[in-house]
């Protein structure tokens, strides 16, 4: 083997050279085509709501941490959380343009 490469060490460097040369450099794939423009998608979280139903739901929130006679997972309210609750399910989430 050494032998041969001995003899022949000008051809294997050209063929070295060559397959290590610039131009031989195979093309890049072809970018694929994106969106020129995605489409835009609402979330509606508190974060986002309306300020009306931000106070509508803290009042409610906040009369249920401190009055002893309601209990939300029964659905159980005294006036006030009632009426409240009424409120708070009646207000729109979605703010008014």
């Amino acid at each position: 083997m050494r032998q041969f490469i001995r003899e022949h060490v000008t051809e294997l460097l050209a063929e070295l050279s060559a397959a290590n040369d610039s131009t031989h450099i195979p093309p890049a794939p072809a970018p694929t085509k994106q969106p020129t423009a995605y489409p835009t998608r609402h979330i509606l979280t508190a974060a986002t709501a309306s300020p009306e139903w931000r106070h509508a739901r803290d009042q409610y929130i906040n009369h249920l941490m401190t009055c002893r006679a309601c209990y939300a997972p029964t659905s159980r309210y005294c006036q006030t959380g009632d009426e409240l609750r009424a409120i708070y399910d009646s207000t729109p989430m979605e703010p008014t343009l």
